[in-house]
């Protein structure tokens, strides 16, 4: 199974660079921690989630149907690359044109009235952001994994740079009275959260010139007839990304308005900061991403292509268990990570959240079916579903049970969405899943997260009980491998 195993490089490549630049950006958290209190950090989760609906939108649908019309022998490459991008340049120009306009209208809506800059910072970020989608794309396509990985790991590099210059070294030059009139000329102390924002615009910026050789390379004038085509495949994605975003991020906002005013905002520091805790399941199932859904595609017309994506789903699952593992019986030490105790009290929505992002990475996996058969409507309707979901079991549960709700509520909509796009893909494009055997690493998993709590949270203890775990993982690993022997 040659395709397997180079599945498993790119995912190893993406996966490094991914790690790579997380893990320097997770690094990140406790500086905010340290810096902000729980409602000022609230601020920078609730700006990224509105950013996300903007990205989304601006996109799209473009990066999956770039994957789906490059596939296809019958479309030039270079043209199909031309459409996508000059589409997303359309959109995110509209959208930065809008969003500098009305900048002080939207601020006083979302109850920043006195920061309409934040909305400027974002409408250049989100700018550059969308042009990177589809040359990103490109590279994927030609599994320059090696180019993707370095230009996605120096932007996180520059991000952290200018975090720390803009967040400590400034504060104490100024301290020190080290060259107090041009640090005075770039650095304000009342514009701690604002900086944030700035940094990641800076590393956006040189991250997009850095690529420009890439797309300027290879960019045409739009084919309108592809574009049209290309439209009635994205369409449905586009809802759909919007539907998922709302089951990402709504929590992130929603909070802030279904809480009393007085805690709203630390309620949503402390859920937001102690869900970043979830970053090493985040890490691989975006790294298994980037490498899959070009992978999808490339399979698709070959024989034993189904066999492939049923083998694909039991080694996801085996991994993202063995995550869950981890983090849940190591979180005595991982929450430390969050500097400040004032944000401790949230890891218990921790084990909630990692089997929530289990569900949306399976998800992920089944999304295969409606891809490759150009049913992509299905999944605007899936996603729906669950944003409806999560809006309503936010609005019951949050309320009454606080961030805990939101996560519940999180859980809920993505085991939805997998349940539902199983059930379809038993009628339209059949992957024989083994699901007997993915429930039984649900059950192993289980009853080890379960008798961890009966016994003390040591060290010992919890290398013991992931021990067996990986023992079970690896023999099933060796099994699945035996079965790519015989494909």
């Amino acid at each position: 199974m040659r395709e397997l195993s180079q599945l498993l490089n790119q995912t190893v490549i993406y996966g490094f660079s991914s790690v790579i630049a997380r893990v320097l950006n997770f690094l990140l958290v406790p500086l905010y921690t340290v810096m902000l209190i729980p409602s000022e950090y609230a601020v920078v989760s609730e700006m990224y989630a509105y950013a996300a609906f903007f990205m989304v939108l601006g996109s799209f649908g473009m990066e999956t149907t770039f994957f789906r019309f490059v596939s296809s022998k019958k479309m030039n490459v270079e043209a199909v690359f031309s459409t996508s991008f000059w589409a997303i340049l359309f959109n995110s120009s509209l959208i930065l044109t809008l969003l500098t306009i009305l900048n002080k209208n939207i601020a006083s809506l979302i109850n920043h009235n006195t920061h309409p800059e934040y909305i400027l910072f974002f409408s250049v970020i989100i700018f550059i952001d969308l042009l990177l989608i589809i040359p990103f794309a490109l590279l994927r396509h030609y599994n320059h994994a090696v180019k993707f990985s370095v230009l996605k790991t120096i932007n996180i590099f520059l991000n952290i740079f200018f975090n720390i210059f803009f967040l400590l070294l400034c504060p104490a030059l100024i301290k020190n009275n080290i060259s107090p009139n041009l640090i005075n000329l770039i650095y304000d102390p009342g514009m701690s959260v604002s900086y944030i924002f700035i940094s990641n615009l800076l590393a956006s910026s040189v991250t997009l010139i850095f690529l420009a050789p890439t797309f300027l390379r290879n960019l045409q004038m739009p084919d309108y007839s592809i574009f049209r085509q290309m439209i009635k495949y994205a369409w449905p994605i586009l809802i759909a990304g919007l539907a998922f975003v709302v089951n990402e991020s709504a929590d992130k906002i929603l909070i802030k308005y279904l809480l009393p005013k007085g805690i709203a905002m630390r309620e949503l520091g402390i859920y937001s900061a102690c869900y970043k805790l979830t970053i090493f399941l985040t890490l691989f199932t975006q790294a298994y991403r980037f490498a899959a859904e070009p992978f999808f595609f490339n399979q698709y017309n070959k024989p034993n292509a189904k066999k492939i994506y049923a083998l694909m789903m039991r080694i996801f699952m085996l991994f993202s268990l063995a995550i869950f593992l981890f983090v849940t019986l190591y979180i005595d030490y991982i929450k430390l990570i969050l500097r400040s105790e004032l944000y401790h009290e949230g890891i218990k929505i921790i084990p909630i959240v990692l089997l929530a992002n289990i569900f949306l990475g399976a998800y992920y996996n089944l999304s295969v079916w409606y891809k490759v058969i150009n049913k992509t409507f299905y999944a605007a309707i899936i996603s729906s579903i669950g944003a409806i979901l999560t809006i309503t079991l936010n609005f019951i549960l949050v309320p009454r049970y606080g961030y805990i709700g939101a996560a519940w509520s999180t859980l809920a909509c993505y085991g939805l969405m997998f349940l539902i796009s199983l059930q379809l893909s038993k009628r339209h494009y059949i992957i024989p899943y083994e699901m007997s055997r993915i429930i039984s690493y649900f059950l192993i998993a289980g009853i080890i997260f379960s008798v961890s709590f009966f016994f003390p949270q040591t060290i010992i203890v919890s290398t013991v009980l992931f021990f067996i775990y990986a023992i079970f993982a690896l023999s099933e690993l060796k099994k699945i491998m035996n079965l790519k022997k015989d494909t």
